[in-house]
This record gives structure tokens, sequence and C-alpha cells, in this order.
């Protein structure tokens, strides 16, 4: 395959800066363009001999503070490998929606892309939507995600990849280990540093991931010394659940006993997050929810600098269902 190699990929990086390019804008549903020379330029594939938008590299899903950890080694960007190489256009394409495949990763795909080209460059003002929600977009996510099951990896990788897209390090438990108990660990590259444990759970017992989660806090102090104060621990849910659950009377409890909080994120909060590009830092605790205040709407929009275009409730993505 005539692909670029990495000397011309470097080459292309020095005329862009001598070209006095300082500005990245991306409108939702747009492709990217670049402030060059007094105009703009859309973005394009570089045709990279190392594809960053289909593969990872290995020290973006395993945590450099949690190195004993026995991590999954699936570099793929989309966890239901629906991005494919076109040897005859040369280019990275996604499949054609099936039943095997969800469309789900696609937008962190192109978000991943445009960050590894841009974090090249310095001094660059990048403004990025890259997707508008909608209840009807959301919907459709869900129904995708709907397909796998539990015995499915698909859940796990995907919430995987999007802390990922935040800057993070994460690495998911490897399939078929027995030792490990918590689903992921992760570790921030933003400062201040913060690490911690992840316990997805897709399905209804969210009370059960209220418990595991206590057991991977205090698993992590066994094995690696980590302080239960500096364990940023997080559960992420594709949907938040009703009050009757008990979910959050647990996480109260946790709190009031412990001082411990847990904070709480949906699979949808984390899509919002990643496709207008919000920095966050779960040092704060700020999604900690319990049963006394059940919403993350006001933090996601504080972080997404504006009002959220969902209905109260939808899916339990930022609140539990009416």
């Amino acid at each position: 395959m005539p692909l670029l190699t990495k000397s011309q990929k470097r080459t292309i990086i020095s005329a862009l800066r001598s070209s006095d390019m300082r500005a990245v804008d991306q409108k939702y549903n747009e492709p990217a363009r670049l402030w060059c020379n007094e105009e703009w330029v859309t973005a394009g594939c570089l045709r990279c001999t190392d594809p960053r938008c289909m593969k990872f590299i290995d020290a973006e899903i395993n945590c450099r503070h949690f190195p004993d950890f026995s991590y999954e080694r699936d570099l793929n960007v989309c966890p239901a490998g629906a991005i494919k190489w076109n040897f005859d256009k040369e280019l990275p394409e996604i499949a054609e929606p099936s039943s095997d495949y969800t469309d789900i990763p696609i937008n962190h795909v192109n978000l991943e892309a445009h960050k590894l080209f841009i974090r090249e460059l310095d001094k660059i003002h990048w403004n990025h939507q890259f997707q508008k929600e909608t209840d009807g977009i959301m919907e459709r996510i869900y129904q995708d995600i709907s397909q796998f099951d539990g015995r499915s990896m698909v859940p796990n990788i995907l919430v995987r990849n999007l802390i990922i897209a935040w800057n993070h390090e994460c690495a998911k438990s490897r399939t078929g280990d027995v030792y490990t108990r918590m689903d992921a660990v992760y570790s921030s590259n933003l400062k201040p540093t913060c690490k911690g444990v992840v316990e997805i759970e897709f399905g209804r017992d969210t009370l059960e991931a209220s418990r595991s989660i206590l057991d991977d806090i205090a698993v992590m102090h066994s094995r690696n010394n980590l302080d239960k104060n500096d364990n940023a621990a997080l559960v992420v849910c594709l949907s938040f659940p009703n009050k009757r659950q008990g979910y959050f009377q647990v996480i109260k409890d946790i709190n009031r006993v412990l001082g411990l909080k847990i904070q709480t994120i949906s699979l949808g909060a984390l899509l919002l997050l990643v496709w207008n590009g919000a920095q966050v830092n779960f040092l704060s605790r700020e999604f900690y929810v319990d049963f006394d205040n059940l919403s993350i709407r006001g933090i996601t929009e504080f972080r997404l600098n504006r009002r959220i275009n969902l209905s109260d409730g939808k899916l339990g993505i930022l609140e539990p269902e009416k």
C-alpha cells in the first residue's frame, strides 16, 4: 500500500506550522476546517501508516498507575469492528450498519482522528462540536446498544474508548481473568491527575454495581495501595436507575458512613461530553448524585457551556426516566 511514510507526515506537519495555521473549527455534523493563510481549508485524511482513527496504541489502553492490572488488548477504536481499511481507496471506511455493528463509535473515531492531527501542532485554537444531540439520535443509539447481550464485550470496550477520548488512560479488565474484580481502571492525563476504578452496568442490576464498586475500592487499596480517598471511583450505567431500585440510596449511605462520593454517569452523558470535546476531571467528584439529588443535567450543561437538547428523563441519560 502506498501510504504516507512517517517522514512525509512530518513534512506535512512542518508545512502546516509554517503556513500560519492557527485555528480549527468543527461544526455539528460537518468535517473540521483549518484556518490557513487567511482562508478556511477542509480537513482531510492523511492516509497515515498507523491509522489512529482505527487503532489505539497500547499506552492508551493500559494505565501507568496500575502496572499490574491485567487488561484487555483489544486496540479497535470501534468496539464492534465496523471500521475497515479500503485497500482500493487507501482510506478507512465505516461498514454499512447491520445487526453486527453499531454506529455509536463513529463519532469518537472522527474526533480522535482530528485530535491526533491537531496534537502535533502548537498554539492552535480548536472549536469543535461534533454531533448535536436530539431525542431521536439518542433513541437510535440506545436501540443499537440493546442488541448486545451480557456476554458481549462491546459495551465495556465502548465505555473504555469514550473515557480514552477524554484524554484519560483506561484499561478494561481482561476477559476470563477471575482474579480481577473491577470492570476497568482509569487515570487522567489532565492536571491535577486523578485515578480510580470503573464499574460498568448496562443491565438492570444497578444495585449490584453500587455494592461491587465498594469491593473494587477495597481491592485496589489492598493490591495497589490506593487510598480510598484518592480513588475517584465511577459507575457507568446505560440509564440512570429509578428511585425504587435502591441504587441511589446505597450511594448516599456509602457517602454518609464512609465519606466516599461514588460518581455515576450514563452512556448518553459520556457521548455528550465526547461529542463536544468537554474537559472532565473526576477528581472534583462533580458527577456525584444520590437519593437527594438525582440529576447530572446541571453539571453536564456547565461542562458543555450550553443547554442540552434532550427531554427531561429521556432514556435516563441525565436523570431517571419519568
